[in-house]
């Protein structure tokens, strides 16, 4: 049985949100300004682990709120923006990681406005969105803390591909290209998904399906 839904603002789960957002600045100014990895670890590492605490409260003592459905996604993707835009501050993450990720948080964005411009509805997050969120958050976690490290796979030496030629690096990297593909994969998804309902909104009344799971 799912819970209810409320249009409650002000709830335990959301204040946890809320706590995960601040602590987004304190883990920028131990791990960039202070230039301390253990502690700016720690810091991510609670934010980022801590996703699932809310969603597990929320339902417990059935406070689900439409605010929280969509304040929580974002908390997930302020991380994300703000852990790569720190590796890459620090030198330890190519150029090219931070624009594929904040183009493709972009973009994702943007169709999510449009879905619920046209649809008043947002598309449904997948297992491989889950999935990718997961192995970005650990491989930030890991190259935050520049553990444990790996040798180079010594296949060739270029710049913008750290870890595939002989110089060791941390385990993160390997965790964030596994997560940027899925990225990518899940962002092609979601967009056949939006454009597969713009499609079906085209057709004729009926000639449009017909949603039998009775969800809004």
């Amino acid at each position: 049985m799912s819970a209810e839904v409320t249009d409650k603002i002000l709830t335990i789960p959301n204040l946890l949100s809320l706590i995960r957002l601040l602590l987004v600045p304190v883990f920028y100014a131990l791990f960039v300004v202070y230039g301390n990895d253990v502690l700016g670890f720690i810091v991510f590492f609670i934010a980022a682990s801590t996703d699932w605490v809310d969603g597990k409260v929320a339902r417990a003592t059935n406070t689900v709120s439409r605010f929280g459905q969509q304040f929580d996604p974002f908390v997930d993707r302020i991380l994300i923006v703000a852990g790569v835009i720190a590796l890459f501050v620090v030198g330890r993450l190519p150029l090219w990681i931070l624009v594929v990720l904040i183009a493709r948080d972009a973009v994702l964005f943007c169709l999510t406005l449009s879905m619920r411009a046209r649809f008043q509805r947002a598309l449904k997050v997948i297992f491989l969105g889950k999935l990718a969120t997961a192995l970005l958050m650990a491989g930030f976690a890991s190259l935050i803390l520049n553990w444990p490290i790996l040798p180079g796979a010594g296949l060739f030496e270029l710049s913008f591909l750290p870890g595939w030629g002989a110089q060791s690096m941390p385990l993160g990297i390997w965790l964030l290209y596994l997560g940027v593909l899925s990225s990518l994969v899940t962002a092609v998804i979601y967009f056949c998904k939006g454009i597969r309902s713009d499609a079906a909104d085209s057709l004729p009344l009926e000639a449009q399906p017909i949603d039998e799971g009775g969800e809004h």
